[in-house]
Parts: C-alpha cells; structure tokens; sequence
C-alpha cells in the first residue's frame, strides 16, 4: 500500500516544490481526491481511483484506520507532507475552514483515512473561495436538463446537490450563470419551487426553460385566438407566457359535440339526446392559431380535434372544400422528445410520439405535410438561443462583467439535449462565418425580432451523463453503428456526429467538476489556464 500510494503521488508530481507547482497540485489533488471523495461518499476511500489506476490492479482494500503499523507510518508521513504542501498553498486563501483542517500541531496523531478525508473536505470548502476570487474571469455557463440529470420522477439524484457546493457559495448564491432546460412543461414557479427543495439552493424562476418557455418572445401570437393543448396548469401556463385569449379542446368540444365520436360513450349521448347541433357553434369564434404544449390526455379526442380545425381554417362547422391548401393554420409545438426517462425501467412516450401520430393522420388525409410556425424545445436552436439569453440574464444579476463566451450543456439524451447542444454550436459557427443564417425548415428558424440580449456565445458543448436514457453500458456513441432509425423530429437532421457528445461523465457532479476543470482549473488561479483562444473561432 504505502509503495503504491508513494508511487502515485510521484506520478501525479504533488512532491515539487509549492511555490512552482499552485496549479498543478490543486488541479490534481482535486480531480483525484474530491471527486473520489464525493463518489465514494467518505474517506476510507479517498485513494481508491489514484490507487487503482497507477498500479493497474484491483483494489481490494480501504486505506486503513490504523496508524501504529510500520507500513501505515509511512503512508501517514506521505499524506501528512501532502497536506503540509497544502497548508502552504492555502494559507493565503479567505476561506472560513482553513485553520480548522491545517493545524500543524494536530497532524501527529492522526491516522490515514481521517487525515485524507480531511484533505478532501478542505478543498470542497477552499474552492469557494477561489472560484469566488475568479468571478471577475468566469466567461461560461452550464445549462442543465432535469429529468434524468438532476432527478428522475419525484426523486433527486444525491450528486446534484453535491455538484450545487462547487457552483454556489457559503450563502448559497451563484457564482457561475446557471439555467435548467427541461422539455416537461409547467408553471416556472413550480419547477423553481421543486428545485430550490431538491438542491438546497434558491432557483429562481427565470432560471427555469420549460420546452414552452421560448413562448414569451412570440409576442405575435399572444393576442390572437389560440387553442392550447396540454395537460395540467394549461391555462395558467398560457397566461404566465403571455397569451391573452385561450381556448381548450374542452370549450371545441362543446361547441361542435358531433365531431368526437371516437368516443363511444359520445355517441350514445348524442343518440338519447338527438342532438344535431349546438347552438354555440354559430357563437364560437375562429381559432386562429394552435400551441401544443405538451402530450394531452385522451389523444383520439384532441388528434381528431385538431385536424378538424387545420382542415377548416379554426372554424370546423363546415366540412372543407375536396381540395385542401397546403396552408393553414398556425400551429406550434413545443417537445418533440419521443420518449423520456421517469420512474420506470425504460423510457416512456413523450410529446414527440403524440407528434408523430398527428403528423401522420394529417398527412395521410390531406396528402400534405403539415407545416409548423416553430418547433420549440430540445433540440431546437430556438430554445438554445433563448438558454443563452436567460444564461446572460442571469451571470448580469449575479455580478459577472464578461460575455458569455461558453455554453455547456449537461443532458442524458443523445438524441435530444446532445443533439440540440451541438446544432446550436453549429448554428453559432455558422453566424459567425455569415451575417444571415439559413435554417433546412422554417420551423427552426429564430425569428429577427425576437427581444434578446446580444449572442456573446462563441461556442456550446454537450456533456452526455450516464443517469438517464442513456445507458453507458452500450458504449461511446461514435463507437455505434449507425442507427437505421431517425428517433428525431422529421424538420431535423438525421446526423449522427451531431449526437457525439463533447465529453462523457458518469453523473452531474462528474460534469460539473470536470467543466471547472477545464474553465479555471478548480484551484487554479495563476491564470496558466489552458483555454482555448477565442480568436480561432472569430478568423
């Protein structure tokens, strides 16, 4: 034990001198003891991954607690020099636990496993004060999905709020512009109120992007007649996105009771009722556009609905002409996930899959595609362009000067949050190049005049986590063969490099430690970071 742990400190060069070495102890020291700590849930382990992947053997045993074996002495003496080297190190830093943990006269008596958990608790406590000292140079910002990344169903994951200590500080304020992208959908309120719960850490609700929260900049639509389709708080929902007059499928229902009769139910009340007509059918006003916010309950009843009205021009009292124009209608959708991670074993049918069955019915009536106004949610740059201006909203509240340089987005899915992560970086690439963007579809297409604070971004990366849909059992993406299925939208692409993630982690925490690493080194704040010039993406 003590051979191999000499071995690794020496490969890991943490016995050089400290006053030429500040970054690369920290930057080592952290990524290998913090993260093995936090993953591990305790000091016993503290070496386990060092340990295992310097001597390339099984690890078989915990650091032992004992400190009156000839073997631990030594192994004592090596984490004591390391924590001395430390001590040095931080002894210039204003964090509250130094003194605590790096009293030199109660080093002598300790064993092992505590003094390495030790190490480890002070570098969880010390890297607020350091990413704090760097808030002035923090140029990025980490767009998180929820389901599958942060919780799944009703439960968050225990690294998430061990990955919110490394971006808030003592007070529990943020000191790097974050968001939570989701394609669920619900009140903003409601989403912030279940995080603040899970995370410990106040989530504001213009921190939150529902898949139907770009909505608020389609000032267009907000006074116009508009069908809302979903389930839940629809109504509220509509109203918090500024919508101001709102129709459900219930109120159509109403209006025209001869049109759903796929329930039987309702044809047998019609038939006992006679009824022929509603007398609120000649009062009903046109519907003059249709927001599909998420999967409805009851699709046969809203499938047939909704065709009825893009058939009819919003007003299905009357069948329409045989010859059907391939116009209608606006109509938008947010979500397109095909399937979701909840409680279940397997993924469930998203709004994605209440898409397919209505674009298909359409299609297969009319002959003609049906074209939406906007797709909005992951994977849409809409949605993306919209994260970069709450991102750059919220690093303004927080105090951050520098533009947003960076974007990192932390997913599960492949075919959603990497895929759109990556489009986006594409489109970003592509502005810069052309002072006009083309989109394949228009119903990709970010509309002029949209009221957002500038695009600083010069690029967007994705994180592929191992905690939802994506199961890291079936390896790297790129390693696959080309799957002979689309899973994705029809008005997307159907690229598999645009699903290869930028980096592989195991969970959140994982991520997030491993974007600190590379943004500010953890603990490096000689400013010898190695981050990519911006210059190479503006030539």
């Amino acid at each position: 034990m003590m051979n191999i742990c000499r071995n690794c400190l020496s490969n890991l060069k943490l016995t050089v001198a400290v006053n030429r070495s500040h970054a690369r102890l920290c930057r080592y020291a952290v990524m290998h003891c913090q993260r093995s700590f936090y993953s591990t849930g305790g000091g016993n382990h503290i070496w386990k991954s060092v340990i295992s992947r310097t001597s390339r053997q099984p690890f078989s045993q915990t650091i032992p607690h004992s400190s009156h074996s000839a073997s631990n002495l030594g192994l004592l003496k090596i984490l004591q020099n390391l924590k001395h080297k430390i001590c040095l190190l931080t002894s210039s830093l204003p964090s509250r636990t130094t003194s605590k943990y790096f009293s030199q006269s109660q080093v002598s008596q300790q064993n092992p496993a505590s003094l390495a958990e030790e190490i480890t608790l002070t570098f969880s406590e010390s890297h607020n004060s350091i990413l704090s000292r760097m808030k002035d140079q923090v140029d990025f910002g980490i767009i998180f999905d929820i389901d599958g990344v942060i919780g799944r169903g009703a439960n968050p994951f225990m690294a998430s709020k061990k990955m919110m200590k490394l971006l808030t500080d003592k007070d529990g304020e943020f000191m790097v512009p974050v968001s939570f992208c989701t394609n669920s959908v619900g009140l903003a309120t409601d989403k912030a109120n279940l995080l603040s719960n899970w995370l410990d850490v106040k989530i504001k609700p213009e921190q939150m992007i529902g898949a139907h929260g770009p909505l608020t900049v389609f000032n267009e639509l907000h006074d116009k007649r508009v069908l809302i389709v979903g389930q839940g708080k629809i109504l509220e929902m509509a109203h918090e996105l500024g919508f101001t007059n709102v129709v459900t499928i219930e109120e159509v229902k109403e209006a025209f009771p001869l049109l759903d009769i796929v329930d039987h139910s309702n044809r047998h009340y019609i038939a006992k009722h006679g009824i022929t007509r509603s007398h609120s059918q000649d009062e009903f006003e046109p519907i003059e556009a249709i927001v599909l916010i998420g999967e409805p309950n009851r699709w046969e009843t809203h499938l047939q609905l909704i065709v009825d009205l893009l058939l009819t021009g919003g007003h299905p009292a009357f069948a329409p002409d045989k010859h059907i124009p391939q116009q209608h209608i606006p109509i938008v959708a947010c979500n397109m996930d095909l399937v979701f991670m909840a409680d279940a074993c397997m993924p469930r049918f998203g709004h994605g899959a209440f898409l397919v069955c209505l674009e298909s019915l359409y299609k297969k009536i009319t002959g003609h595609d049906i074209q939406y106004k906007a797709l909005i949610g992951k994977p849409s740059e809409i949605t993306f362009r919209y994260a970069e201006h709450c991102i750059s909203k919220h690093a303004q509240q927080i105090g951050i000067t520098k533009p947003i340089r960076t974007l990192y987005l932390i997913g599960d899915n492949p075919e959603v949050d990497v895929f759109g992560s990556n489009l986006y970086n594409k489109f970003i690439k592509e502005c810069l190049q052309n002072e006009n963007c083309d989109f394949p579809h228009t119903s990709r297409q970010i509309p002029e005049d949209f009221d957002f604070n500038p695009q600083t971004a010069l690029r967007c990366n994705s994180v592929l986590v191992g905690t939802g849909v994506y199961d890291p059992k079936i390896g790297k993406i790129e390693d696959q063969e080309l799957d002979v299925y689309h899973h994705g939208h029809r008005d997307f692409e159907s690229d598999k490099k645009l699903k290869v993630p930028s980096m592989y982690c195991s969970d959140v925490y994982d991520a997030v430690l491993s974007i600190l690493e590379k943004e500010v080194g953890v603990f490096d704040f000689t400013n010898n970071n190695e981050k990519k010039d911006d210059s190479e993406y503006l030539s």
